[in-house]
């Protein structure tokens, strides 16, 4: 399970102090940032995004955000050589996606503790967790996050659906709890049936009471 507590797990911010990763320059398209020069050192390092058929390196919002912030990637735009700040780069993605705060504080925090993370099955399974030191396309994913807000309501169905998906790819669940200062914290989810018993008045007029 992701213990949040876990004192052994790789820190990658302090890894990278150890052994920095230059610097690559990526171009902001719509709601993706793309590397061409550069691409196999990023996604080499951590198998961050996904390449397309002409081997450009394709990066969602979240990573993109998550490298601006450690100083591996400059952001720019066609039209605009200045690089994008984290801060300027986080409020241009807010625009198309209001909740990506909240799902950013999670994969940051599921990246230093040393997890390859990728994408999930779609809302609310929103990624998929592999093990420390495995390897993309040999390794499979070991836990399937689905992020809960503190005080925001989530209904009990929405909470066996997602169990249920996890059961049937053979994954463990992790509900990954965001309270309101930001800080992150893991439960594991398990499905429990429970067996209802009702009481209702016995068909054959005797006065008695039959449980089913």
């Amino acid at each position: 399970m992701v213990n949040s507590n876990d004192e052994t797990s790789i820190n990658e911010e302090e890894k990278e102090e150890r052994e920095p990763y230059p610097t690559q320059d990526g171009k902001l398209k719509d709601n993706s940032v793309i590397v061409e020069e550069g691409a196999d050192v990023i996604y080499g390092n951590g198998y961050y995004g996904s390449f397309d058929e002409d081997r450009k390196l394709l990066l969602s919002p979240i990573e993109s955000l998550l490298l601006v912030e450690r100083s591996r990637l400059n952001v720019t735009t066609d039209d605009e050589d200045e690089a994008f700040t984290f801060d300027k780069l986080l409020t241009y993605f807010l625009k198309n996606d209001p909740q990506i705060w909240t799902r950013y504080l999670v994969y940051r925090d599921l990246r230093s503790r040393g997890y390859i993370v990728r994408a999930g099955l779609g809302d609310p399974i929103h990624y998929r967790i592999y093990p420390r030191g495995g390897v993309l396309g040999k390794d499979e994913a070991a836990y399937l996050v689905c992020i809960v807000v503190e005080g925001t309501p989530f209904k009990l169905d929405v909470l066996d659906s997602v169990t249920r998906q996890a059961r049937n790819v053979r994954k463990k669940l992790v509900l990954a709890v965001v309270d309101n200062v930001g800080e992150v914290t893991y439960y594991l989810g398990t499905q429990v049936n429970l067996a209802v018993k009702k009481q209702i008045s016995d068909v054959t007029g005797k006065g008695g009471i039959q449980k089913s």
